[in-house]
């Protein structure tokens, strides 16, 4: 009987006109498989990873203008904790997936926007880290040494700085509107003041109206009452007789008013195209457009 020998494929995304991202198999060469995927990915190989996978997650990351591993995670292809684990595993390091002991230089928020965090002396190591994108390529590439970082998954490490920060992390999200921008914030002023201003005028009311003579009291009271009868008949009325708003025709193009659209890329060569053609579409008249600008 005469076998047949599959061969490996890697899978590529090509962008479509209409930006998906139809499927296309090329041959997979064996022996180039690891240098032809990027370094933050490559070590899954030793893990048993299959190449494709790895191969279609670095297509998602060239076609959305990212890095190989973000697509990786962010596209389901592989689950978080399986691989910062193998992450672990690829640089020696201990990989912490219980309760972590932080240090006293632990700070919200940046220890989360670094991805960094210190542990306390006698610890596994001096402190925990969760990188991502870039940051894996770069450990990847650096010296094993010991007393390196022990690896976490950053959503393991977010819920552990807000176990262990829970009181900090709200008085900052609370205060630091009111820190940085006090012009935008509601104001803390004590409402004792208002009131007590409140309650002088009613006061003040009571005893003026007490010291008026009984055929003043009764009109003012008549007139008061009249008054809001009134006010209630009006906002009645204005429920069953509202007329239907008339309809307003467009305004003109040159009556519109102007918008400055600016549209700030790095790094992002790859989603470039599909943004200009987004842009082209807006139903709106232009008055200077740049999309076409040559480079």
């Amino acid at each position: 009987m005469r076998r047949r020998w599959r061969r490996p494929y890697r899978l590529l995304a090509r962008s479509g006109a209409d930006g998906s991202a139809p499927l296309s198999f090329l041959p997979l060469r064996p022996a180039s498989a690891a240098t032809a995927l990027p370094a933050e990915i490559a070590f899954l190989l030793r893990e048993g990873v299959p190449v494709a996978l790895l191969g279609q997650a670095a297509a998602l990351g060239r076609a959305a203008g990212t890095d190989a591993a973000t697509a990786l995670l962010q596209a389901g292809l592989m689950a978080e904790e399986p691989f910062y684990r193998a992450l672990a595993r690829a640089l020696g390091a201990p990989f912490l997936d219980g309760p972590i002991p932080f240090g006293p230089g632990l700070r919200f928020p940046d220890s989360l926007a670094a991805g960094l965090a210190p542990l306390m002396t006698g610890a596994v190591a001096p402190c925990v880290m969760a990188p991502r994108g870039r940051q894996i390529a770069e450990l990847l590439a650096g010296a094993r040494a010991a007393g390196g970082p022990a690896i976490t998954t950053p959503t393991h490490l977010r819920e552990a700085v807000f176990a262990a920060r829970g009181p900090e992390i709200a008085a900052y999200a609370a205060d630091a509107l009111e820190r940085r921008a006090p012009e935008w914030a509601f104001g803390r002023e004590s409402p004792r003041r208002p009131l007590l201003i409140l309650g002088l005028v009613l006061i003040t009311l009571l005893c003026l109206f007490a010291a008026l003579p009984p055929s003043l009291a009764v009109a003012a009271t008549v007139l008061a009452q009249t008054i809001l009868l009134a006010m209630m008949a009006f906002r009645i009325a204005a429920l069953f007789s509202g007329a239907p708003a008339p309809e307003v025709p467009p305004l003109p193009e040159r009556a519109l008013p102007t918008y400055t659209v600016l549209v700030a890329l790095y790094r992002e060569a790859a989603v470039v195209g599909r943004i200009v053609a987004a842009l082209a579409r807006l139903d709106y008249p232009v008055l200077c457009s740049n999309l076409t600008q040559k480079r």
